[in-house]
């Protein structure tokens, strides 16, 4: 029996075969951790272990520990203020069938204080907003910033204003990311690290990364976009089974029913901009399209703009935990998007911007004043 034709068929089906198997791409980041370490910011603090010594060393708050994390890691909430004595006699759906909100919250009394609720790191790669967070406890705290700089703003509205802070709510992600920020990273490492691969090691890239959830099957890198079961929370099983941290969230909206909810996400090397958000209740799309009229203001007098459209981007079809948050409290939730300084820009895209860690820290603070301004107004 001739077995040379057999030998080349299986000869061709291996060439075949490894040609259709993906080259794994090195990721360079690790070679960058030294450089990027030298030009973190003294005042940039977003380790799990920086939040839980600032957790300890709350005095003027409270911290609790709201939950354990898919990955057995805790989720921590500093609250400020006193809260309000709502008088309630029924959840959101069941007031509004009664054609009253009051019945889930009675917002009338005389004392009645509003309340802004801040959450970091949805996504745990997305390190700026729990840095701004991480800053603005200690500006609660001691009335000045990690840097030493007075926030007199903020001071002041701490006496008229409840804080809720979440500075890190996906630990499980946060944990996978050995850096404290993205600053300076090239953007093929920042995708590997923030959404991960595939089982054929490619990017899974955004958003190709929601096309599988829970994910966590499906990868061979699970990104810090994830908590430990593949659980990306901003798209979770709100309404039947949420992962732990994404009911806390929840629950934290329903039983204090905020005036005021913001995720602080990172938005790569677009411009800080307020993300679209669907399925809104038509009055609070008007209160948010009425807070970007405003804080396009207060970037403007400090000679920053703002990218988007706000609630009016095309991108509102996603039910998101945003959304969510809305139908559970009845107010206002957006999704800010930060800059993210990464290491790269697109030639002729003057939406694409590289900001510094200055630049970028001051956007959050300047949009945590502008929400103390505008619920006060």
């Amino acid at each position: 029996m001739n077995l040379k034709p057999f030998f080349l068929i299986l000869l061709v089906a291996c060439v075949t075969v490894q040609a259709q198997v993906p080259e794994k791409r090195a990721y360079t980041y690790l070679e960058q951790m030294d450089e990027i370490m030298k030009s973190v910011p003294g005042y940039w603090k977003t380790s799990l272990e920086d939040i839980e010594t600032t957790a300890a060393r709350v005095k003027k708050g409270t911290a609790r520990l709201l939950c354990m994390s898919a990955g057995n890691r805790p989720v921590y909430g500093m609250f400020y203020g006193k809260p309000n004595e709502l008088k309630r006699s029924a959840n959101l759906s069941s007031a509004m069938g009664a054609g009253n909100m009051k019945h889930y919250a009675d917002k009338s009394a005389q004392d009645y204080k509003p309340t802004l609720f801040l959450v970091g790191a949805v996504h745990g790669g997305e390190l700026e907003g729990t840095a701004a967070l991480m800053n603005l406890v200690t500006v609660l705290e001691t009335g000045k910033d990690l840097a030493g700089k007075e926030h007199p703003d903020i001071c002041a509205s701490a006496e008229k204003i409840n804080f809720i802070i979440i500075p890190c709510a996906n630990p499980d992600g946060r944990a996978r990311v050995p850096l404290p920020s993205m600053v300076g990273l090239d953007y093929e490492s920042f995708r590997y690290l923030s959404q991960g691969t595939w089982v054929d090691g490619t990017l899974t890239d955004w958003p190709g990364c929601k096309t599988i959830h829970p994910i966590l099957e499906a990868v061979e890198h699970l990104g810090s976009y994830f908590n430990d079961d593949g659980i990306n929370m901003m798209h979770d099983f709100f309404f039947t089974n949420p992962a732990v941290e994404t009911k806390t969230i929840l629950q934290t909206a329903e039983n204090y029913a905020p005036d005021f909810t913001v995720l602080f996400h990172g938005g790569a090397n677009g411009k800080p901009h307020l993300a679209g958000v669907g399925y809104l209740f038509e009055q609070e799309k008007e209160k948010i399209r009425a807070f970007q009229r405003f804080i396009k203001e207060e970037y403007a007098e400090e000679n920053f703009s703002l990218g988007g459209n706000g609630v009016e981007e095309s991108n509102t079809k996603s039910f998101n935990l945003t959304s969510a948050i809305t139908h559970v409290c009845g107010t206002p939730a957006l999704t800010f998007e930060s800059n993210q300084g990464l290491d790269y820009l697109e030639e002729g895209n003057p939406s694409i911007v590289k900001y510094t860690y200055d630049e970028i820290y001051r956007h959050h603070m300047l949009t945590i004043e502008g929400l103390c301004k505008f619920l006060l107004r």
